[in-house]
């Protein structure tokens, strides 16, 4: 839940008019999209293989919930120090090159994950996956800017997002079909060395011109985004939400199966339901602050405070729901509600720096809620339910704990909706962004 395009599709880039749409989206420019597309939906199966094994890897390795919990930690620690320098080199080398290798990383490590014979090297063979995928989203995303003009950047955002969805159901439900049938260690093997071949396919991808001159950051104009009160802000708003999503996206399948008595495999077809709500709400919310934006100085801010404050309950009475079948419901509710801040709030960010400055907000904006946000919460609520749970070995007392633990995200989604209603008035009293809203 917790991904957001890149600078270079957010932030617009000079050199590609409308009237050279014809050219730019011709349909190898669609070919692209389609493969590159294609590997986000490998690039989260590969993420999100973790979650739906996390019970058989903890009773095999013997591992607590703060433990278990590190194994998403490390992932994001890795993935969120790395993508600064990837990108970096993205804008001096080809493209294709630094995607075909990153593919080729992240499914290797993925595949070694299933030789781990200990704690240690699974945790660095996520760490690995952590690298390969940042080296991902960068070069992707600067390379589609180069082939579509900016007036069909939305549609373009849009279907390449959809395989952060597509990929992260995928890997609920393999995880959880194949992990009985195969055990876990083969589902790592499943699920990383098909990767592979779409290394292969990148790699003959026909590099386009780059249509405006790229540079990294520099220290000023990082120290500049520091004064901006506002995007702190909006940083705080953002990685709270973030902080719930990275511990649910963990815990969550592990949950299931405690609380409801269910296999593994049932589990992750039954919880499918809250992935598509995701979808719809990535959607709802992109189109609602859109439209909101236009007739509101703040509406962007408004719709997230208000999505962020409904789901909140909802997704306390999800935790503590008696029934499978409510469980889903409420889940279903709180997902849509806390999906919708996939592109208003990078939109936001946008509006709140200079235009020579959207790229550099956007880098930082992204680094910063997932070491905010998605890379402490897994430990964090481990540790709180191993805490909770104290020297109580009894596994209803060990789930209950953790149950106990991730209220821990009602709160930050909470508090989220919180920060959006505060930094309202701020945000009403900027002008309108001259520029009309992508098509």
């Amino acid at each position: 839940m917790s991904h957001f395009p890149a600078p270079d599709l957010v932030a617009p880039v000079s050199g590609i008019s409308d009237a050279d749409a014809s050219a730019s989206a011709s349909r190898y420019a669609w070919y692209v999209l389609f493969i590159l597309t294609l590997v986000q939906v490998v690039n989260y199966v590969d993420r999100q293989i973790i979650p739906p094994l996390l019970k058989p890897i903890q009773d095999e390795l013997n591992l607590s919930n703060t433990a278990a919990g590190f194994l998403g930690t490390a992932f994001m620690l890795v993935h969120s120090l790395a993508a600064v320098p990837l990108g970096i080199l993205a804008d001096r080398i080809a493209r294709r090159k630094i995607i075909a290798a990153g593919i080729g990383f992240w499914s290797l490590a993925t595949a070694g994950a299933g030789f781990a014979n200990s704690y240690v090297h699974l945790l660095l063979a996520r760490g690995a996956v952590g690298v390969g995928e940042a080296a991902y989203a960068p070069a992707a995303t600067s390379l589609l800017s180069d082939m579509f003009p900016a007036r069909m950047w939305a549609k373009v955002i849009g279907i390449f997002n959809l395989g952060l969805v597509v990929g992260a159901a995928l890997g609920l439900v393999l995880g959880g079909v194949l992990s009985e049938k195969i055990g876990w260690r083969y589902c790592f093997l499943v699920v990383g060395l098909p990767g592979l071949l779409l290394t292969i396919v990148v790699w003959l991808f026909r590099e386009p011109a780059r249509s405006h001159a790229t540079e990294p950051a520099k220290w000023n104009d990082i120290l500049q985004l520091l004064h901006i009160r506002s995007l702190w802000l909006v940083i705080a708003g953002a990685a709270s939400v973030t902080f719930a999503a990275g511990a649910l996206i963990h815990f969550l399948p592990k949950l299931v199966t405690e609380l409801y008595g269910i296999e593994s495999s049932k589990a992750a077809i039954r919880l499918t339901p809250i992935v598509i709500a995701a979808f719809l709400g990535v959607i709802t919310g992109g189109f609602t602050a859109d439209w909101l934006q236009q007739r509101l100085a703040a509406g962007r801010a408004l719709t997230m405070a208000v999505a962020f404050l409904l789901g909140a309950p909802f997704l306390y009475w999800g935790l503590y729901a008696p029934t499978l079948n409510q469980f889903i419901f409420a889940g279903c509710m709180a997902t849509f509600f806390m999906s919708f801040y996939h592109g208003p709030v990078a939109a936001i960010v946008t509006d709140l720096v200079p235009s020579s400055l959207r790229a550099t907000a956007i880098a930082f904006y992204m680094f910063a809620i997932h070491i905010l946000g998605d890379m402490p919460s897994p430990v964090v609520v481990g540790f709180l339910s191993d805490v909770i749970a104290g020297d109580n070995a009894a596994p209803s007392a060990a789930t209950d704990a953790l149950r106990q633990a991730m209220v821990l995200c009602v709160a930050a989604t909470a508090l989220s909706g919180v920060i959006f209603l505060a930094v309202l008035p701020v945000l009403r009293r900027r002008p309108s962004p001259a520029s009309p809203l992508p098509a």
